[in-house]
């Protein structure tokens, strides 16, 4: 099910908090945006609650059920689902990670106080409303919006301003303006072409309505008052057409209360520049262009952005009749989000990953600027219905290959639960997965499997060979045979001499050449399992 070369990319198939604890060992602070969708507890089909899951995240879930409306403990068994998820998601975050989460007002305030307790309060980003319907039914208040809450693992080492991804807008209102231009080169006429296009798209257009002014050289702009200070003490002096003067020239405009902003060279540089607006009055104070070209939005408090899109996307890509997912989020919503949150590398979350809508955002994003993002997603579907497979995987194909989107994905499922025992029964390639999954020298990028060579099993992105000897828990002896072999071995594919080999026991003292990773220890270490009789609470992940 896996689409193209192996990819970081992963899409997950299995409960998505015993996947989480499966993942620790690889991702734990290092995830740099998380987005999640999880259930609103709206009654109906929209939440199944295990409490046998709850005590024990391994139990079967033979018991779950879906929490009515009628149900009096419905808020106790979304706090209880939610908790732990949560937990984990902190966990797996980089220090300057972020995480939004999609609600509604059913379990908003629940949702905020358990955020405040496991993120702590003063990490608390803000809310977002997503204005995402219009809602002309008879009722008391018209509902058209939910909610968007965004919390910091570590808020002082998050960016302090945020910018949203290439503005769709702007783009279009750019080549409205080039159009203009290519029809006429009188500055005059394109200046009140320009007026007119605005002014008859001021709703499409939004904030944007406002670059109505038309500079000759760098093209539209609105005049900002950005030159003030803040507060008391900004520099005092005259500006003029002619550059900076004395603030007593008669030919100086007024100047702000606490004085300009900028110095006086700086100042000077943007009067050369012709980015200062000098009003008709000497009076008033000068302002800025903002151009257009230079505009980058910011992630706002309110967002407006129709919710069908996400369904209008699943019908584009499979065809008008689809409805075999209610609800889907809109990609342009993801990327917004993760496109302000995070860097071109990063590393994003989605753990009910729903439709794979994500994913797709992320694809689009690094299309669209050449970023190298990687997404984990996981789903675990709807009782019998297994969305990971029968709709994540087949909408991220189609979406790669219908808009040429970069890189593929590797698609995982859960296997058995883990413990030593289970460990040494593992036949060779369910071991080999299982250190490419839970190695530490693939922290945040993951391990490239290696198939079909008799030793070498996988490698870190710095080139170095994972190595495996196995015979069974009582015949995986490494020794100087074992060691040479695959030290060739892994000469013959291009990667580092410098190797990591698995084995039961090893006779051999390390050299600057190999390091021995003792099987099962090694693994269950790499866990967290601190009682490894005991503890049996991950779950092992196979490709598909």
């Amino acid at each position: 099910m896996s689409h193209g070369e192996q990819s970081p990319n992963l899409v997950i198939e299995g409960d998505n908090l015993q996947v989480m604890v499966s993942l620790q060992s690889q991702y734990n602070d290092t995830v740099d945006v998380v987005y999640i969708d999880p259930p609103y507890n709206r009654g109906g089909n929209d939440f199944r609650y295990s409490d046998a899951r709850y005590k024990d995240p391994d139990a079967d879930a033979s018991d779950a059920v879906y929490i009515t409306n009628e149900d009096g403990g419905r808020h106790t068994k979304w706090l209880n689902y939610m908790a732990p998820r949560l937990v984990t998601i902190q966990r797996l975050m980089a220090d300057h990670g972020v995480v939004f989460v999609s609600i509604n007002d059913i379990e908003l305030g629940r949702l905020l106080m358990l955020m405040d307790e496991v993120f702590d309060e003063s990490n608390r980003i803000g809310v977002i409303a997503w204005k995402g319907s219009a809602d002309n039914n008879p009722s008391r208040i018209a509902i058209e919006h939910e909610y968007i809450v965004c919390y910091a693992k570590s808020i002082k080492k998050v960016a302090k301003q945020w910018t949203t991804p290439n503005d769709d807008v702007r783009d279009a209102l750019l080549e409205q303006y080039d159009a203009i231009c290519l029809e006429t080169d009188i500055y005059v006429e394109r200046k009140k072409r320009w007026a007119q296009l605005v002014k008859a798209n001021k709703e499409a257009v939004g904030r944007l309505g406002n670059y109505t002014e038309l500079d000759p050289v760098k093209g539209p702009y609105q005049s900002a008052r950005r030159v003030h200070n803040p507060k008391p003490g900004g520099y005092r002096y005259g500006v003029c057409e002619d550059g900076v003067v004395s603030a007593s020239d008669p030919r100086a405009y007024a100047m702000p209360l606490n004085g300009y902003r900028f110095k006086p060279e700086t100042m000077e540089r943007h009067i050369q520049e012709g980015r200062i607006v000098f009003p008709k009055n000497r009076g008033q104070i000068v302002q800025m262009k903002d151009f257009l070209v230079d505009y980058r939005g910011s992630l706002r408090s309110v967002i407006e952005l129709d919710a069908r899109a996400g369904a209008y996307r699943l019908k584009n890509l499979f065809g008008k009749d689809f409805d075999g997912f209610r609800n889907a989020k809109p990609v342009e919503l993801i990327e917004m989000l993760v496109g302000a949150a995070g860097g071109k590398d990063a590393l994003v979350l989605d753990c009910f990953a729903g439709s794979g809508t994500t994913g797709e955002a992320v694809l689009q994003l690094n299309k669209r600027d050449g970023g190298s993002r990687k997404f984990l997603l996981i789903e675990e579907g709807n009782g019998e219905d297994l969305y990971a497979r029968t709709l994540v995987v087949p909408r991220l194909r189609r979406a790669i290959e219908v808009d040429g989107l970069p890189g593929g994905f590797t698609f995982l499922a859960t296997g058995k639960q883990l413990d030593r025992k289970a460990i040494l029964g593992l036949e060779r390639d369910k071991i080999a997965a299982l250190i490419c999954q839970t190695d530490r020298s693939g922290v945040r990028t993951g391990i490239r499997a290696i198939s079909g060579k008799q030793w070498v099993i996988g490698a870190n992105q710095r080139g170095e060979a994972l190595a495996l000897v196995w015979q069974g828990p009582t015949n995986s002896r490494v020794d100087v045979e074992s060691i040479n072999a695959a030290i060739a071995e892994a000469r013959e594919i291009g990667l580092s001499a410098k190797l990591q080999i698995y084995g039961t026991t090893c006779t051999v003292s390390e050299t600057s050449a190999f390091t021995f990773k003792q099987i099962p220890d090694e693994i269950l270490l790499n866990l967290n399992l601190e009682d490894p009789e005991e503890d049996d609470d991950v779950v092992s992940l196979y490709g598909t």
